[in-house]
């Protein structure tokens, strides 16, 4: 009488279970361990989790809009500049060899942020290469875009921009060329939005901040997201000659490391000399 009434609870609580989706889940994986129908009922709990997956699918496409509609808002300019006493951009290509450093103010409204964080009047850095293709305004120039990822650009991009050229001092033609054939191995790879979002709150001191944990150069020469100081840092540290953050002390001594390296980093590191400082028209 006992077993039975026990048998019929069983089958009532199997029921109960049975009608929601989780319960079914449940089911099946205390049925794994009576019997060997493994597959079987894998097969059913993924047949009854397929809404999980469904729903993460949903939940990452829209974070990837979110994070697409952002990157285009900061790419936007938000002033334009006068060129009424610039130099020409073919005097400045004149001038610029292989591993020069490009600082410039920007006008978007990512380079406002920049400038307001870093309190500095450089919101972007990026590397002259040489021209990748014929034609009067080649492509020579390689930076990491919020919107754009890591790409090539022509010289005629930085027209209305006051610009400074850094030169780093005591390298060697081949240095210079591992430099700027590094930074062009990287064109096509995303803009690392966290990376930026976590040094923001890192220079604002924020409660929240987090470390940016360093990465062995290793699986640094691997990477697949930067922002334009951490692409130019990443390649002078790969060649022996890293820029250190302006400003690390002591008790910050664990920042010490390329990841943290902002634009204005590179003007106050000893390791360059100022070639020019113009605006490009």
């Amino acid at each position: 009488m006992v077993r039975s009434l026990c048998a019929v609870h069983t089958r009532i609580m199997i029921a109960e279970l049975a009608r929601f989706r989780l319960g079914r889940v449940l089911l099946h994986l205390v049925a794994m361990l009576g019997d060997r129908a493994v597959r079987f009922h894998a097969a059913g709990i993924a047949r009854e989790l397929s809404w999980v997956a469904a729903a993460t699918v949903l939940l990452t496409q829209a974070r990837t809009r979110l994070v697409d509609a952002l990157a285009l808002y900061l790419a936007q300019p938000v002033k334009r500049f006068s060129a009424s006493t610039a130099a020409d951009t073919q005097s400045l290509s004149a001038m610029l060899r292989h591993g020069d450093v490009l600082l410039t103010e920007g006008n978007t409204r990512m380079a406002a942020l920049v400038r307001g964080i870093t309190r500095s009047p450089w919101a972007h850095v990026s590397m002259y290469v040489g021209p990748l293709e014929a034609g009067p305004d080649p492509r020579c120039i390689v930076e990491a875009d919020v919107a754009a990822g890591v790409r090539a650009v022509a010289l005629s991009e930085f027209t209305g921009l006051r610009v400074r050229v850094l030169r780093p001092t005591g390298l060697h033609e081949t240095d210079r060329r591992r430099l700027a054939d590094w930074v062009v191995s990287r064109i096509g790879a995303e803009y690392d939005l966290a990376h930026a979002w976590a040094l923001a709150r890192w220079l604002l001191r924020l409660p929240l901040a987090s470390r940016l944990s360093p990465v062995p150069s290793t699986m640094a020469q691997g990477a697949t997201r930067f922002v334009c100081s951490s692409l130019l840092a990443q390649a002078f540290v790969l060649i022996g000659y890293p820029i250190l953050p302006a400003g690390i002390g002591a008790r910050d001594a664990w920042a010490a490391h390329y990841r943290y390296v902002t634009p204005r980093d590179f003007e106050s590191a000893p390791v360059f000399e100022v070639v020019r400082a113009t605006q490009v028209g």
